[in-house]
C-alpha cells in the first residue's frame, strides 16, 4: 500500500475534468494539489551512468538546479518515497534495491510537472 505521486496524477485530471463537481469532488482536488505540493522532491536529479561492470545504471544525485521530481510511491504513514526490488521490501533509496528495478521501473519523475503548472491553474480558473 502506498500514496502514489503518478499514478493520482491520471486520477486528478479525471477529477478535474467532472462538469459541475460538488463540494467532496472539489475538496478532493484541492487536497490531492496540496498534497503534490508538499511531496515533491527538490534538489536532486537521476543521473544516468555506467557502473564498473560496464552496466547502464541510475543513481540519484544532489542538483539544486533540477525541476521538481515526484517519487512513484510514498509511504502511507510517513509520505517518504520508498523503492523495492521484486521481494516488495520497501527501501528508502534507490541505490539500495537491485539494479534490475532500479532500471527497470520508473521510481521517480516530473509526474505532476504539468498538472501542476497548467492543468491546476486552469481548472481554477474555469471555476470562477
Amino acid at each position: 500500500p502506498s500514496l502514489s505521486g503518478s499514478e493520482s496524477v491520471g486520477i486528478l485530471r479525471y477529477l478535474m475534468g467532472i462538469e459541475s463537481p460538488d463540494e467532496k469532488v472539489v475538496d478532493a482536488i484541492e487536497g490531492a494539489v496540496a498534497w503534490f505540493e508538499k511531496s515533491k522532491l527538490e534538489g536532486m536529479r537521476l543521473e544516468p551512468f555506467v557502473d564498473g561492470n560496464g552496466q547502464k545504471d541510475e543513481r540519484v544525485v544532489e542538483d539544486e538546479n533540477a525541476p521538481a521530481l515526484w517519487a512513484r510511491f510514498y509511504d502511507l504513514e510517513t509520505n517518504l518515497p520508498f523503492y523495492c526490488s521484486r521481494d516488495g521490501i520497501p527501501q528508502k533509496n534507490i541505490s539500495d534495491i537491485s539494479h534490475e528495478r532500479r532500471n527497470g521501473y520508473s521510481w521517480l519523475g516530473e509526474y505532476a510537472r504539468d498538472l501542476l503548472k497548467k492543468d491546476c491553474p486552469a481548472w481554477k480558473a474555469g471555476r470562477q
